[in-house]
């Protein structure tokens, strides 16, 4: 079941939703080489959902299905269907799919039938920056299969929007530029009127990144610009009292204190019920 939905006002929820909960493919010790960690690296795939007066926003949509791409990498298909089914929604409710960036375990249930791969989310526009659309584009084999399979389908439909930079989505969301995981990641912001949140995708992936910023993860396209990231993100949480929601955390939200300079301290604010086999 999804975790507690965080009630941000009197007509705004944000709730976490679990696609799949299980192990990294790897140890920690190749995907953080620099961390001195070792062993296996629990990992939950988040959705998160947010609902507005008058929007129903998805943001990212997971694993997929067992015969997307990411299913494979990760031992296990996803289960979104079923968490927004146990919340009332129905696919076609959902108004906006923010995609934070387009690796595989993000945009996995964006389609759902492999033979006949229409979009999922009938009624959504799929938000996605530009310039994550133009990497996608220029990083040859290793993805072209995955935008035939995944975002041609979105572009046939006319349900994919390309934004470039900051950009407002309604009164109380706003898309914000998260660079270095990949070169058009974003986050979004709910400026809710008693605590705003921040959903982070993949500005961080593990809880180590979260209270030492400069800590590199292998698969980032770019070291430097995603640790400068990471500081402006906790730097502002911290200081604003701005909650974090990060997808792979087994926290659905956690709040951001200063520790140092340089270091943080978190503290959960909702966890995941969904354990890790």
């Amino acid at each position: 079941m999804p975790t507690d939905t965080l009630r941000l006002g009197a007509d705004l929820t944000v709730t976490t939703l679990c696609d799949a909960a299980g192990t990294f493919p790897e140890p920690l010790e190749d995907a953080f080489p620099d961390a001195g960690n070792t062993g296996r690296w629990p990992m939950h795939v988040h959705c998160h959902l947010v609902r507005t007066p008058t929007r129903t926003v998805l943001v990212d949509a997971g694993i997929g299905p067992e015969w997307a791409p990411a299913g494979e990498w990760f031992g296990r298909p996803g289960r979104l269907p079923e968490e927004l089914a146990a919340l009332g929604v129905e696919p076609e409710e959902i108004t906006d799919v923010i995609l934070t960036h387009l690796h595989p375990d993000h945009i996995g249930w964006v389609v759902a039938d492999e033979d006949d791969p229409k979009p999922y989310f009938v009624n959504a526009r799929h938000v996605v920056q530009n310039a994550e659309l133009k990497w996608l584009r220029e990083s040859g084999e290793e993805y072209e299969d995955l935008y035939d399979s995944h975002i041609k389908p979105l572009v046939d439909a006319q349900l994919l929007v390309e934004v470039t930079g900051a950009a407002t989505l309604d009164e109380r969301l706003d898309l914000v530029l998260a660079p270095g995981h990949t070169p058009g990641h974003q986050c979004l912001l709910v400026d809710a009127p008693d605590r705003p949140l921040l959903i982070t995708g993949d500005a961080f992936v593990h809880r180590g990144q979260m209270t030492t910023a400069g800590l590199a993860y292998r698969y980032e396209e770019a070291t430097d610009d995603a640790a400068k990231t990471r500081r402006r993100l906790l730097s502002v949480a911290a200081e604003r009292g701005v909650l974090l929601a990060p997808c792979h955390l087994d926290e659905g939200v956690v709040l951001v204190e200063s520790a140092s300079e340089d270091s943080f301290r978190t503290t959960a604010m909702a966890r995941c019920p969904n354990s890790v086999a």
